[in-house]
């Protein structure tokens, strides 16, 4: 586990980023996939380890072919450093063949932490701000060593996979649809228990909150922040807090 504000994201960290795998009547959303992959991964990699999933936002604009909120999701892994790119590559690609709905138009982005190149943050930091082409997404990828593929459909999703990476490489965008025990969070829990989850809980004002109680309603999605995971809350008076993205 890792520790209290320890990051997650170090050079070595290996990307994973898919988008556009559903469409509006699929069973599962772009954020299921992630988390359906990233337990294959671990699973036909013993070497590799998931620490988590990052949901990154990008543009909402009629032009673009999105299901509903048009979000990507970034896996994080570590893996050592002997671990050739292919073998994180071949099967993703297999998984998101297999697993991404009929009539979608996925696409998959990976590369380690270190090899994602300025450009290719600032691509994702402009994904949530205007219209992007594939044929940009490939040149950046080309340029920074990322694999970048369209694993079935039209393959916008190369944009959305690659902006995601360039965003969660940053290490300060996004929130967290999947690390540690958050999706066991369920009715009030002391802020201690999240803190020994390795989720740093901070006011908005970035005022540390070491103890008291959370009420969580089930649903705790920390946000990526210094490459760590941060749950901002709202005091509610004695001791007692709310998380301030608790309504999604």
């Amino acid at each position: 586990m890792q520790s209290e504000s320890e990051s997650l994201l170090g050079d070595s960290t290996v990307l994973v980023g898919i988008d556009d795998t559903d469409t509006k009547d699929s069973e599962h959303g772009t954020g299921k996939i992630s988390r359906l992959l990233g337990a294959h991964l671990s699973e036909r990699l013993p070497d590799l380890e998931w620490t988590g999933c990052v949901r990154q936002q990008l543009l909402i604009d009629p032009r673009v072919p999105y299901t509903t909120h048009n979000s990507s999701a970034t896996l994080l892994c570590e893996a050592p450093p002997t671990m050739d790119r292919r073998e994180v590559v071949e099967p993703a690609i297999d998984f998101l063949e297999a697993n991404a709905a009929d009539g979608s138009d996925p696409g998959l982005c990976v590369g380690r932490r270190a090899d994602v190149a300025d450009a290719v943050r600032e691509f994702g930091v402009v994904a949530d701000e205007r219209l992007l082409e594939t044929r940009e997404a490939y040149e950046l990828a080309r340029a920074s060593d990322l694999f970048l593929a369209a694993c079935g459909g039209t393959g916008e999703g190369v944009i959305g996979a690659l902006a995601g990476v360039g965003r969660t490489a940053s290490g300060e965008c996004g929130r967290f649809i999947e690390y540690g025990k958050i999706r066991s969070y369920a009715g009030t829990e002391p802020v201690e228990r999240l803190r020994s989850d390795g989720i740093d809980v901070v006011t908005s004002e970035g005022t540390e909150v070491e103890s008291g109680t959370l009420a969580t309603a089930g649903w705790v999605r920390p946000l990526l922040r210094d490459g760590s995971p941060v749950l901002e809350v709202e005091a509610r008076g004695n001791g007692r807090y709310r998380a301030t993205n608790a309504d999604g």
